[in-house]
């Protein structure tokens, strides 16, 4: 079987309920980060990133900073085809529209759901687009809105982890506002990210980047030895004074106790002790549920990791 039709098979299993063995084979619709709080702290200009991310916010932020080699790696083989989806309705859609065709909880209002999700009037007016830049995301698509109702897409095959339009505007630089987002297509039109069907933990790629990011991957490991282990895998693949994003934390700051019951990554002073190797320090910047609250106080912290020249 190939590929595309493992792909399909796999996205039909998640659309009609079946257990697929992994809960990382839905798609993220949008970043559940502050991408916007760290993103500075990197020097993407004409750069190289290797990335995680489902929902192909990373990749789309870091082209929007100037960044010309991306490598998407994740264990979702349906990364790509959400990558070109989105891309395809920044090209061709206002961002009403946009959000409109993507976004499903809490749209158009808190509370709300939004059933015009992924419907098949503007899945139309964005098809020329994405059979231009990856025909192959354009097929499985078209093959998946023949096969099942547009809502019932958007609802099954998708991660429920979707914060606010207010948020999610917060969170992404190319979603700020009307001219970020059209200056935005400038950006991405012409671009080919690298994919990478791929364990982090085990990265089988001997490529190195400039940057690094990793998400919250480190949130969901449960022993210290894993923390030390993508770290220092990863941190490998860093040329020469480049950054890693080692671990993203939500809802942390420096003063934060760590409670027992926590994900072993917020120990944060064990954490960074078993990682000394890397050259780790900490960032804080406003946190996500600080935009949901609107209160400034509530931060996130990212683990940065710089290599040194030897």
């Amino acid at each position: 079987m190939s590929k595309f039709a493992d792909s399909i098979q796999l996205a039909s299993k998640v659309i009609e309920g079946y257990y697929t063995g992994s809960m990382f084979n839905s798609i993220y619709p949008f970043t559940t980060e502050n991408i916007s709080g760290y993103i500075d702290e990197f020097d993407l200009k004409d750069k190289s990133l290797l990335t995680v991310g489902s929902s192909g916010d990373q990749v789309i932020n870091a082209y929007f900073y100037g960044c010309n080699d991306v490598t998407l790696m994740d264990v979702n083989i349906l990364t790509r085809y959400y990558y070109y989806l989105k891309v395809a309705c920044i090209l061709t859609l206002d961002r009403n529209e946009f959000f409109e065709f993507l976004r499903f909880i809490d749209y158009p209002k808190v509370f709300k759901k939004n059933y015009n999700a992924f419907n098949l009037n503007t899945f139309e007016k964005i098809k020329p687009e994405l059979m231009k830049i990856d025909y192959e995301s354009y097929l499985f698509w078209d093959t998946l809105l023949k096969k099942y109702e547009p809502i019932q897409i958007r609802k099954e095959l998708f991660n429920d982890d979707e914060y606010r339009t207010t948020m999610i505007e917060k969170q992404n630089y190319y979603l700020l506002d009307n001219l970020m987002y059209k200056k935005c297509r400038n950006f991405i039109k012409d671009k080919k990210p690298t994919f990478i069907h791929d364990d982090v933990m085990n990265p089988v790629t001997s490529k190195k980047y400039d940057n690094i990011w990793l998400s919250n991957i480190c949130t969901h490991l449960r022993e210290y030895h894993e923390l030390r282990h993508i770290t220092e895998n990863m941190y490998n693949l860093l040329n020469d004074n480049g950054t890693m994003l080692a671990g993203y934390l939500y809802g942390m700051n420096r003063s934060t106790a760590y409670n027992e019951d926590w994900q072993v990554a917020y120990d944060l002073d064990v954490y960074l002790k078993i990682i000394q190797e890397c050259n780790p320090s900490t960032i804080m910047f406003p946190g996500i549920n600080g935009f949901k609250f609107d209160n400034p106080r509530i931060t996130d912290m990212a683990v940065l990791c710089k290599k040194k020249i030897k």
